[in-house]
């Protein structure tokens, strides 16, 4: 009997080992290889000075409702005029609320409806208390060490310099688009985009455009973000919304001589640290789900076990991505206080005490429910939740990797970058291709930028820089790119 009970468990053993390693093995494989090898032939030094000199314009985009340096963003303007005449005198350009163009390249045929290349000129201020930081000035523009310095070299000049060189070099080839192409460069992403994206949106909406495919900023190409032995090439295909919230804490305040339990400052904390304790509830779909399927054959064999066989790990696998915040913010709606204020003088206890929180918001989750887990998670009617901010964005849609946009992306980037993966994944941030979301369901955010995983910090943070041969490469990209979506 012991002998057949033994059997029988082993006979269970090997068909679990043989499910799990049939899965694993089953594993599909998304890539594609590298064709054609572009080349082009452009005056690289002039290129670099141009891009050194766009990082000296101080577009500052503060916050919202704050007054911008208008001479700053005009300046911009016209620089871009005069450094690129051909663009200039061959497209029609339109200027939106007198800081964002509008660029229409005709093509040869009407009947196909046009793409749309995008990116923003506008940067975030710089901590003036971290100025020292900074190996250089950052609107120095300063090019040394093989990187060009300055405030928006990632985000996000060198999309915008790098897409009017490309156009800039296309008209002097002769090339004509058969396919139409809109360049549109907002002045305002940093803050919704309101008075640049959504205006042009707009705009396309009521002539009846409907646009093909979109490209704007959102993924790069990074080493080191995924365990796998080449750089990936992380295409957005949606990204997540954004929503803060505002914590409203009442009391009667009082002499902090004769503390009570009954202050605004503890009821405060004590809702921040409840709301920390109770994070969103975590899930793998979507855009990471699409992530993980395209590069999981290429990742180390245990974590391929893990991953093909989530009916049994699914468990172990999250609690890995929830380990690390970068991988965190993948999986979940995001909490994060960020700004308090209460209190008049040290020796009195406050009547009120305010935190904003911000959400950045799964796909699937929305205003309601971020709200409803708030108000539930804090229970303490002592305490008002209200919206926060004019900047509230719900998650994006998800756009189709099976379709011909993402494949000419795709391919684009493996016959320009040849020794990378491709990844489809899920932007943590905003940006203003949102607002273009009515107008194409063929949404791609991505620019041929290489950088480490240690140089995310850098965006939005100090020593912002990127490599001059990486910006040297958008022209070959990006012409690559207009040819195969346009002829």
């Amino acid at each position: 009997m012991g002998k057949k009970i033994l059997l029988v468990l082993l006979g269970a053993f090997l068909t679990f080992v043989i499910v799990v390693m049939v899965r694993t093995f089953q594993l599909g494989n998304t890539q594609v290889e590298p064709q054609a090898n572009p080349q082009v032939v452009w005056d690289e030094d002039a290129m670099i000075r141009r891009f050194s000199q766009s990082l000296q314009y101080q577009t500052i985009s503060g916050d919202t409702g704050a007054e911008l340096d208008s001479t700053a963003f005009s300046d911009f303007l016209t620089f871009l005029r005069v450094s690129f005449p051909r663009v200039h005198n061959t497209m029609d350009d339109t200027l939106f609320n007198d800081f964002t163009p509008l660029y229409y390249w005709e093509g040869t045929d009407s009947s196909l409806d046009p793409i749309l290349l995008m990116g923003h000129y506008d940067v975030v201020p710089v901590d003036s208390s971290n100025i020292d930081s900074w190996p250089h000035p950052p609107f120095s523009g300063t090019v040394q060490d093989g990187y060009i310095w300055g405030r928006g070299s990632m985000d996000n000049k060198f999309t915008v310099m790098g897409l009017l060189e490309t156009a800039e070099y296309l008209i002097a080839e002769g090339y004509q688009p058969r396919r139409s192409v809109y360049f549109a460069f907002g002045h305002d992403e940093e803050i919704g985009g309101e008075q640049g994206a959504r205006t042009v949106s707009r705009y396309l909406q009521d002539n009846d455009v409907v646009l093909q495919t979109v490209i704007d900023e959102g993924g790069v190409v990074i080493d080191g973000a995924l365990p796998v032995d080449r750089p990936v090439a992380m295409v957005g295909i949606a990204e997540k919304g954004y929503l803060s919230l505002e914590l409203v804490a009442r009391s009667a305040g009082g002499h902090s001589s004769r503390p009570t339990e009954d202050n605004a400052v503890k009821i405060l904390s004590e809702a921040i640290v409840k709301l920390s304790e109770n994070q969103f509830p975590s899930r793998i779909d979507g855009a990471v789900e699409q992530m993980f399927e395209s590069v999981a054959s290429e990742m180390p064999f245990g974590f391929k076990v893990i991953y093909s066989n989530r009916w049994l790990t699914d468990g172990i696998f999250k609690n890995q991505l929830l380990s690390d915040p970068s991988s965190a913010a993948m999986v979940r709606t995001t909490i994060a206080p960020t700004m308090l204020r209460a209190g008049v003088k040290d020796n009195v206890l406050p009547n009120e005490a305010r935190a904003v929180v911000n959400f950045r918001i799964l796909p699937g989750d929305t205003f309601e429910t971020v709200t409803d887990h708030v108000e539930s998670v804090i229970d303490d009617e002592r305490i008002s939740v209200q919206r926060y901010g004019e900047i509230q964005v719900l998650p994006s849609g998800v756009s189709n990797v099976n379709s011909s946009g993402f494949e000419t992306l795709q391919q684009t980037i493996m016959d320009v970058m040849r020794d990378v993966y491709v990844a489809p994944y899920l932007v943590y941030g905003a940006t203003d291709s949102r607002h273009y979301s009515s107008l194409s369901d063929q949404v791609y955010r991505f620019a041929p930028m290489m950088i480490s995983s240690e140089d995310l910090s850098r965006i939005h943070g100090t020593a912002e820089r990127v490599s001059v041969d990486s910006y040297v490469n958008t022209v070959r990209f990006y012409s690559h790119y207009i040819r195969m979506s346009t002829e």
